[in-house]
């Protein structure tokens, strides 16, 4: 056990230095403040993601270009449901948020999972920077459109494997594993 407290630190600390006042889901007491901390920045970051689109969309508009809204228009309403989804997600009862202690694995998991939707949001960022400099030709902006089509998807699966995995936590579970699967193309931390 004290070969993954470095590994736990290192998720804590990465995690605190991109979310202010994350504090980890050691402390049961503090597990759901923490858990809404999270999502709460992660909605607050895809919602500043609008501001560019309807901006995209205001200047296809000027332009006379109002047949390649669409995409523009799907993404917006894609990135607000999106949105809503994290900010609000009920969990109702979770053992997650009740035990006690949650074993070294189980918390090196969530630790990688939250890391993850928070580079997840990077890279819709990123996604969304290339948009604005394609969106000046229509082959520019299909292309930029799908690619951050693409990664609202990845953030939004892996939002529902987190969400699924916090709600259906269970903490009898006779064999202690990882509490979410591993990243694609990868193992979860502490399995190796």
């Amino acid at each position: 056990m004290s070969a993954n407290i470095p590994d736990q630190r290192n998720w804590l600390e990465r995690l605190s230095a991109k979310i202010p006042g994350y504090g980890g889901y050691v402390d049961k007491e503090r597990r759901r403040d923490t858990d809404k901390l999270h999502r709460e920045h992660l909605a607050d970051r895809l919602r500043s993601f609008k501001n560019p689109l309807n901006d995209i969309m205001g200047d296809l508009s000027r332009g006379g270009r109002l047949f390649e809204v669409g995409p523009i228009d799907h993404l917006i309403k894609k990135l607000d449901r999106i949105e809503n989804r994290v900010r609000f997600a009920s969990y109702g009862y979770s053992g997650f948020f009740d035990v006690v202690k949650i074993d070294a694995v189980r918390l090196d998991s969530i630790y990688h999972s939250d890391l993850a939707l928070v580079e997840r949001a990077d890279e819709v960022e990123s996604r969304l920077n290339e948009l604005k400099g394609q969106a000046g030709s229509a082959d520019g902006l299909k292309t930029g459109a799908s690619a951050l089509d693409g990664a609202l998807d990845d953030f939004e699966k892996a939002f529902e494997s987190r969400f699924n995995a916090v709600n259906t936590f269970n903490p009898a579970q006779s064999e202690p594993g990882p509490l979410f699967p591993p990243p694609p193309g990868g193992t979860p931390p502490g399995a190796g």
